[in-house]
């Protein structure tokens, strides 16, 4: 039983002796930044946005237009009948 303990402890401190170099080592290069995966998600959505607004614009347009005329209309004489 003691030899199964004294092995099991001398793994533990190899392991704990590998972490610390692996953490006080400064020979690695940093890692590449990661590519934004959201990014076309974000575009599209902008994009969206975007065509929204131009959507509710046209739509004031042509409301704008529609009473225009209904006011051009009301204005003018109605057609007589013969």
């Amino acid at each position: 039983m003691g030899v199964i303990e004294a092995i099991l402890a001398f793994i533990g401190l190899v392991a704990v002796v590998i972490v610390v170099i692996a953490l006080l080592s400064d020979d690695e290069s940093p890692l590449p930044p990661a590519e934004d995966a959201a990014a076309p998600y974000r575009e599209g959505l902008h994009a969206a946005i975007r065509m929204q607004r131009v959507a509710q614009d046209l739509e004031q347009q042509i409301y704008a237009e529609a009473a225009r005329q209904m006011d051009g209309q009301a204005g003018a004489e109605p057609a007589r009948r013969p």
